[in-house]
């Protein structure tokens, strides 16, 4: 009997996030598939997705950065307990996320030998505003074998800007669960958080942090007309450090019995179907992982047109506005608060959409053949039923 290949899967924190919720699905899939899958974190010893992920049988071992030996300097330190851990686990391939990764786990890779090593790249804020992040990446992706990206303008930038080889560079959406609407969870999430009746629920999902904008979001919530803004409900889930901040705008807005904050949450699929709408404000995203599971739920979305948002959306599956415009992202409130055939047909256009081009098995099968191991898949009994 051939040996089970054993695929390491290393995520930035076990913490509720974009990157780290496709980390985990393709984690969950490769599992599915009959593949040995081991995970960890880089900066990160515990979370809710790492009991996720032991939950459903994946093995979880602490490669957190910041747990440093004292008799080494860190970096020195860590190196080489990546290396014993790749060693001692006979990892076949390693997926990571995000270009920081490959500085912790390029060269022990490479003494390991283990042959594949796909890095991929959720967002290009840090390359973009940091030289040192970019000097690094280029200098460290020697040590992947692929560089993947979620959205084309990405795929551009790696090679334009930092000079990679386009024959390393793939571009691959995230893939998504498509999950059928439920009226009756959608009606069981509303009662849960107090949502009147006739209420329009907008849900935000995602980090409470600078680059999300979430005070323009504020504002433009605010700015509803009138008759509108007093049925209106904004609901923002996740957690970060302008969490006080954003509440003391939101006092200071008159807001306080109109905007909650929920904080980190582990039923995001559930609280989606009680969304009138999604809206999401940032200034730089790659393809969100929360606007791809909006859309699989039927929820209407707005969104800022950055990254690969405005290729998402295309003409007729979402509302885009303008980065930090409270204006006009009121005004893409207002109308899909309005009307009912306009969240209709977003809605109904955007999961044909996703159902076509964001399916998880296909991104699932992509990623198998660049880790090397498709061929193992072929011969592997089917254990999904």
């Amino acid at each position: 009997m051939p040996v089970t290949p054993k695929i390491g899967v290393g995520l930035f924190s076990y913490q509720f996030g974009g990157s780290e919720r496709i980390g985990v699905d393709l984690a969950l899939e490769f599992k599915v598939r009959g593949y040995q899958v081991i995970c960890f974190a880089f900066h990160d010893s515990d979370g809710p997705l790492r009991s996720e992920l032991e939950n459903a049988g994946i093995r979880c071992v602490d490669m957190n950065y910041r747990k440093a030996n004292n008799l080494l300097p860190r970096r020195l330190s860590y190196l080489w307990r990546f290396w014993r851990m790749l060693r001692k686990e006979r990892i076949a391939a390693l997926h990571v996320h995000h270009h920081g990764a490959l500085i912790l786990c390029g060269i022990p890779a490479l003494l390991a030998g283990v042959k594949k090593v796909v890095m991929t790249e959720h967002g290009l804020q840090a390359l973009m505003e940091r030289p040192d992040a970019r000097k690094l990446t280029v200098r460290y992706s020697h040590f992947a074998t692929d560089i993947t990206v979620v959205e084309p303008g990405q795929a551009e930038y790696f090679e334009r800007v930092l000079g990679l080889p386009a024959s390393k560079i793939h571009c691959i959406a995230n893939g998504v669960r498509i999950r059928s609407r439920s009226a009756s969870v959608a009606a069981h999430m509303r009662q849960l958080l107090g949502i009147p009746t006739d209420a329009f629920a907008f849900l935000y999902v995602g980090r409470l942090n600078q680059v999300k904008d979430l005070g323009t979001l504020l504002e433009a919530f605010s700015m509803l007309p009138t008759e509108m803004l007093a049925r209106a409900r904004l609901y923002l889930i996740g957690d970060g450090p302008e969490r006080q901040l954003l509440e003391s705008k939101r006092d200071a807005l008159e807001s306080r019995d109109k905007v909650v904050f929920l904080g980190a949450r582990n039923d995001v699929a559930d609280l989606l179907m009680a969304a009138d709408a999604f809206v999401m404000s940032s200034r730089s995203e790659g393809l969100p992982m929360v606007l791809l599971e909006a859309m699989a739920a039927e929820v209407p979305c707005i969104a800022t047109a950055v990254g690969g948002i405005p290729g998402l959306f295309g003409s007729d599956r979402g509302l885009a506005v303008p980065p930090h415009d409270p204006i006009e992202l009121s005004s893409a409130m207002a109308s899909i608060t309005r009307s009912a055939h306009l969240r209709k047909g977003l809605a109904a256009r955007a999961l044909d959409n996703i159902r076509q081009h964001y399916s998880l098995d296909a991104i699932v099968d992509r990623y198998l053949e660049l880790l090397g191991l498709p061929r193992w898949a072929e011969g592997a009994p089917d254990v999904r039923s």
